[in-house]
């Protein structure tokens, strides 16, 4: 399975985009609901200490 990433610029076009996936048989799900189910379904209690986190923020800046 591929995913596609629309921006749009107003309603209309955002209803029509919507009723034609609807038509087409494709999955929808908007860039907030990935994130809430992301939030969801992600771990509650990590044990990360400031330092790991440090950490992680300076490999990602590499």
């Amino acid at each position: 399975m591929e995913s596609l990433l629309i921006k749009v610029r107003n309603k209309s076009d955002y209803k029509f985009l919507l009723d034609l996936s609807k038509r087409m048989g494709f999955e929808i799900e908007t860039l907030s609901e990935k994130i809430k189910r992301y939030i969801k379904t992600s771990p509650k209690n990590v044990p990360l200490t400031d330092d790991d986190i440090m950490n992680e923020i300076k490999i990602a800046k590499k």
